[in-house]
């Protein structure tokens, strides 16, 4: 029902423009049946161990799988070919694995659980993720959330939603103030991600149509990939122009679109497109991995047996092309190393990498980033402060808050805050506590002590703040960047231009290895010969490669 869907909405905090590629974008090669090229080992070298770059690496040890498998068996059409023996990957990480997944433990105690500071919420829908969590012993659970306080909405000035829950009269009280824009806007979700969905499915994926699949798979664009899932529209218009021209209240779409959008994104609906703004509502049966969600691909990296550099050793300051017809990379790290490489994979945003790329014409995209401040705050407040949002003494005050602008345009202060946990019988500091809090904050600016304090009205025991280029910027894009920058090199990450989760870091990556897989070793490898489909459990084998 619509109305369960604008509760977890809630909880979770048509005008095209021009459609063309990046100039940027390099044409698809000729496309082979079997290897072309003939080469004992096959090296790649992908920058950033984040949720993409350890997905890629995963991916990459699957193939090696089948390798071993077509190089016992062979593949009909491809009895001459001559198959690498070995897919040899190297990770290079400055910082930290999961890159912008990355958790902390309250208190600074290791004996807390830890709490998310980057990226925080995976759904059912999420497949991959889902996958990858069971097959590695991952325990899935709700979404951390402290019961009781409801849900509310304000916008600086006034609550315009107030302690909002699934009961009968919430739901007229919804319907009242939007009509039917809570109920349009349902649909119009639902039918993009029916569409999207189709990302899952292998039959879709890999169906051939000749020496390619039907839909384009794997797309070396992200206009391909959009224009395949018949998603042009919502990804080109603005969430408030697309919304209102579908009959969406305005009302509705500054309210509580504009709610979620500026908890997920920290974006507004005049900026952001509209189908990042749906997927910021699709966060239904929201899940999280116990015991941090940067595990799963910690996991994955250590499944792939690639070889990990990292700290200095991991800083990648140049690329270079090297001269020949093969067009092999060389990659410079900080320490004053470097490498040859086959093939290279760019799973980090590019221009904060501050990575040189040389002998070659071509350019990686460069895009603004969003950035968010996350606040951690253990407090002995119950609830955040009544005078500070306009409630009378000893009034309840919702536990979780979603902001938007006022009418004047003036903003909160925070984008959004949510009691996350109640901790009993805390000592910490050599003080002790029947009750703390932990509170979960997002703002566009650092968020004071003193700012803190009248937020919350309590006392403030600990906090945590972190800076993040969290997402790009998603603006109705006029062009769209390339997966393929130049011959063997690879961006995963211009899939974030478009949408920015870590489900479709994933998807990106699958889309990226593929790209470089049927370079060098064929499409018959990759989307596999005369397969025959089951349509039940489409995911289950996301992380196999030819007939699945």
């Amino acid at each position: 029902m619509w109305w369960l869907w604008v509760a977890t909405a809630l909880c979770q905090a048509v005008y095209a423009l021009s459609w063309q590629q990046e100039t940027y974008s390099v044409p698809p090669h000729n496309i082979s049946e079997c290897p072309s090229y003939s080469r004992p080992e096959l090296r790649v070298a992908i920058i950033g161990a984040g949720a993409s770059g350890t997905t890629a690496a995963y991916l990459l040890s699957q193939a090696q799988l089948r390798l071993n498998d077509v190089r016992r068996h062979g593949l009909p059409g491809c009895e001459s070919a001559v198959w690498p023996e070995h897919i040899h990957t190297t990770v290079y990480e400055r910082e930290r694995v999961g890159g912008r997944v990355h958790y902390v433990h309250p208190l600074d105690d290791l004996q807390q659980a830890p709490v998310e500071l980057g990226a925080s919420i995976l759904s059912n829908a999420n497949q991959h993720l889902v996958y990858a969590a069971n097959k590695f012993g991952i325990k899935l659970v709700p979404h951390e959330k402290i019961s009781g306080g409801g849900y509310g909405l304000w916008n600086g000035k006034d609550v315009l939603i107030d302690q909002f829950s699934d009961s009968k009269w919430d739901q007229l009280r919804l319907y009242w103030r939007y009509g039917r824009s809570l109920s349009i806007t349902w649909q119009l979700m639902q039918r993009a991600l029916t569409s999207f969905m189709q990302l899952y499915v292998p039959k879709f994926l890999q169906e051939r149509s000749g020496p390619t699949a039907e839909s384009g798979f794997p797309w070396h664009s992200v206009y391909g990939l959009v224009h395949s899932l018949g998603l042009q529209n919502p990804s080109t218009a603005s969430a408030k122009n697309y919304l209102m021209t579908q009959k969406v209240s305005a009302a509705f779409v500054d309210e509580v679109v504009q709610g979620v959008t500026r908890a997920n994104y920290a974006q507004h609906v005049e900026q952001i497109h509209a189908l990042a703004a749906m997927v910021s509502m699709a966060a239904t049966n929201a899940l999280r991995l116990e015991g941090g969600n940067a595990q799963v691909f910690a996991q994955m990296l250590a499944a792939s047996g690639a070889t990990i550099r990292a700290g200095i050793e991991g800083q990648v300051t140049g690329l270079m092309r090297m001269q020949g017809a093969s067009s092999q990379w060389w990659v410079g790290t900080r320490d004053g190393h470097g490498s040859v490489y086959d093939a290279v994979v760019i799973a980090t945003p590019w221009q904060p990498a501050h990575i040189t790329l040389l002998n070659t014409e071509h350019i990686v995209p460069v895009y603004e980033m969003q950035q968010v401040h996350v606040t951690l705050v253990i407090t002995d407040a119950p609830q955040p402060s009544c005078a500070y949002f306009g409630y009378a003494s000893a009034s309840q005050v919702p536990r979780t808050i979603l902001t938007t602008r006022a009418p004047d345009g003036s903003e909160p202060e925070f984008l959004s805050l949510s009691y996350l946990r109640e901790m009993r019988n805390v000592r910490y500091a050599g003080t002790s506590w029947d009750k703390l809090y932990l509170v979960k904050l997002f703002s566009h600016t650092p968020l004071s002590s003193s700012q803190l304090e009248r937020i919350l009205s309590g006392r403030i025991v600990w906090t945590r703040h972190f800076a993040w280029n969290a997402y790009p910027q998603l603006t109705p894009p006029s062009k769209w960047p390339s997966f393929h920058v130049a011959q063997n090199l690879y961006n995963i990450n211009a899939m974030e231009r478009w949408i920015s989760t870590m489900e479709t870091s994933t998807i990106a990556a699958k889309n990226t290895v593929a790209l470089l897989l049927q370079n060098w070793l064929g499409t018959a490898f990759v989307l596999g010969q005369n397969c025959t489909w089951d349509s039940s459990g489409d995911a289950a084998h996301w992380d196999t490669w030819g007939c699945t």
